[in-house]
């Protein structure tokens, strides 16, 4: 099978890195905070906080370079734990929780341009393997497109890592961790644990009820899923033994559907960088393989899409 021809340029992720903030400078201690059973809501989210960090802080350093696409992974699922932790616990930080999230929010954004990229190169990059070998040099082009995409969302995340916004986000996310915490009974964390849960499983069945949901119903669909996961496992840390194994199964469902979910929403945002290529210059060969790889996401989303009721009842029921 001919190879493909993959330009080496166009994978560049960005030039010189500026110097990251460490550990040491945001006087974070040595050992990560911890919460245990009988620690408060507080407690656990300020530990939640403060393993976000410290990930952060390890992952910037090579986040955006192409041999390492798992940085920005961790990085992201990192700030999207503490952004739920956060909201579980505005009220004890007041107009600064909401900041935080906001700006969580933010890093979450740029880092999701090039994770979406990273997972969108590997998939076809999988898939080169069944095309016919006539089609795998136009096949190289869209490639060679998507991985310059990739290569300048890359860059500006790790400009964006050098800049005031990033490291003022490090040091209030520091600060915020080395918070005290307001010591609760075992008796206020079961309810706790309840009340965690309440709210987004609420909103997760609310949205389930929808008939023939869109695409984008999916998606939303799929971040309520994420929250009541994140909640139900910060519960099952407050929860006491007769309310933890029902706790850890919402934890398993919730994984159950965000797995098929996320295929579903990586179908979508496949099929959109696909067509965003439509206004680039290929030629005739691959328009007609750029072609066949949106009629494939759109087969895989079909396939999904007759998986989702089944994998959303057990939450939404």
């Amino acid at each position: 099978m001919t190879a493909l021809a993959i330009e080496p340029g166009r994978q560049r992720t960005a030039g010189r890195r500026p110097r990251p903030l460490t550990q040491g400078q945001l006087r974070l201690p040595d050992e990560p905070r911890t919460a245990g059973r009988k620690d408060g809501l507080g407690a656990h989210v300020l530990a939640t906080v403060d393993a976000g960090v410290r990930v952060l802080l390890v992952e910037q350093a090579t986040a955006g370079r192409a041999d390492s696409p798992e940085s920005v992974h961790q990085m992201r699922v990192s700030a999207r734990r503490m952004r739920v932790a956060l909201r579980m616990a505005l009220g004890a930080f007041g107009p600064k929780g909401e900041w935080l999230r906001t700006e969580l929010s933010w890093l979450g954004s740029l880092l999701g341009e090039v994770r979406d990229l990273d997972v969108l190169c590997e998939r076809l990059g999988a898939e080169a393997v069944t095309l016919p070998e006539a089609d795998l040099p136009a096949f190289g082009d869209v490639l060679n497109a998507l991985l310059e995409l990739r290569g300048r969302a890359a860059e500006e995340l790790v400009a964006a890592l050098g800049r005031p916004r990033y490291r003022s986000l490090l040091r209030a996310l520091a600060d915020a961790a080395a918070r005290p915490a307001d010591a609760r009974s075992d008796t206020t964390n079961e309810n706790t644990a309840d009340e965690l849960l309440a709210r987004p499983l609420r909103a997760l069945r609310k949205a389930a009820a929808k008939r023939e949901p869109t695409d984008e119903d999916w998606h939303a669909l799929r971040i309520k899923v994420k929250r009541v996961r994140y909640a139900a496992e910060l519960a099952g840390r407050l929860a006491g033994r007769k309310r933890r194994d029902e706790v850890a199964e919402v934890v398993r469902q919730a994984k159950t559907a965000q797995e098929v979910l996320g295929a579903f929403q990586d179908t979508v945002v496949a099929e959109d960088h696909l067509r965003r290529l439509l206004t680039r210059h290929l030629s005739p060969s691959g328009w007609l393989v750029l072609g066949r790889l949106v009629e494939r996401q759109m087969a895989h989303r079909d396939a999904l899409r007759a998986q989702l009721p089944a994998v959303c009842a057990p939450l939404s029921g």
